[in-house]
């Protein structure tokens, strides 16, 4: 597989064995599991369409291998794309720390989150987001400020 080459080639070592550890590269089928308790310092995970587009990127400070299923991150900088060959930006999701478990595509946490978009930014804290839904949940402190024009909305 190419890609995966090309991502042994540009991780360092902690980062490939604690994204083996979490599942990411299962098609490369690792028959043990490797796992560091040391933290993967500027952490980045993509991931891609089925049609081999960009569909996020997730970065962090810091992120910090918990089980094959739950990565710490610190300094979140999640970046959502539209998916297809424009490789156009959606969406930009900063917190301070979060939650990601792959392989339900989701991440949260009850730090502050700050959700960027053409049509709107969002604030607040103790949030949820689902990859496949692209949906964001705050609860807490929500703060929005809308940049798209909002017809008739108090008729």
């Amino acid at each position: 597989m190419l890609l995966h080459g090309y991502f042994l080639r540009r991780i360092r070592a902690g980062a490939l064995s604690a994204l083996l550890a979490a599942g990411v590269f299962a098609s490369a089928q690792v028959p043990t599991r490797i796992s560091s308790e040391a933290p993967i310092v500027n952490f980045r995970l993509p991931s891609f369409t089925p049609e081999g587009n960009r569909a996020s990127m997730v970065r962090g400070s810091e992120a910090r291998v918990r089980s094959t299923n739950i990565i710490e991150v610190t300094d979140l900088n999640m970046t959502v794309f539209v998916g297809d060959a424009t490789e156009r930006i959606e969406t930009i999701i900063l917190s301070p720390a979060a939650t990601l478990r792959p392989d339900a595509q989701t991440i949260g946490g009850e730090s502050t989150i700050r959700v960027i978009n053409d049509e709107f930014e969002a604030t607040g804290e103790n949030w949820h987001y689902e990859h496949q839904e692209k949906r964001v949940s705050i609860t807490k402190n929500v703060r929005v400020a809308f940049r798209a024009q909002l017809k008739n909305l108090l008729q």
